[in-house]
């Protein structure tokens, strides 16, 4: 990997981007999968007929979208996990702390609880942020500016 390579990176944009997946991740956790729960009540409507052979229900079709819903939070849980066991102990624990735990802490509460600087603070934060989003293939790099 060359300088170079790092260099074309955006730095900040990387950071929203990972930062965004991050947040995503935790909805991901907190999203309770009732909310697509269909109701099972009779329903008279009037309703022309179907001839295909393919029968529909709101029933089926819901239990469909939740497990693709389901499918896809797994999948999106493994892509996340895979990128954070790159992550040394310190940037793992930073990352949780912050962004993943149901309730995350406020940077000055993590950093005086782990016994470090704010600036020692911000520097790993950084470095696991930047670590994650290449681990995960998310980076952003910058555009060349045409003259």
């Amino acid at each position: 990997m060359s300088n170079d390579f790092l260099k074309q990176i955006d730095s900040v944009a990387t950071q929203q981007e990972v930062e965004q997946k991050l947040r995503q991740y935790r909805t991901y956790l907190l999203t309770v999968p009732e909310s697509k729960i269909p109701s099972i009540t009779a329903s008279y409507t009037l309703e022309m007929p179907n001839y295909s052979t393919v029968k529909k229900s709101a029933v089926e079709g819901f239990a469909i979208q939740n497990v693709d819903a389901e499918r896809e939070r797994q999948r999106f849980f493994t892509w996340i996990a895979r990128g954070m066991r790159k992550l040394n102990g310190i940037e793992r624990k930073l990352i949780v702390l912050i962004y993943l735990s149901p309730e995350p802490m406020r940077n000055y509460e993590i950093y005086a609880e782990l016994g470090m600087s704010e600036s020692t603070f911000y520097r790993h934060r950084n470095k696991a942020l930047y670590k994650l989003a290449l681990s995960l293939g998310i980076e952003k790099y910058a555009q060349e500016k045409q003259l």
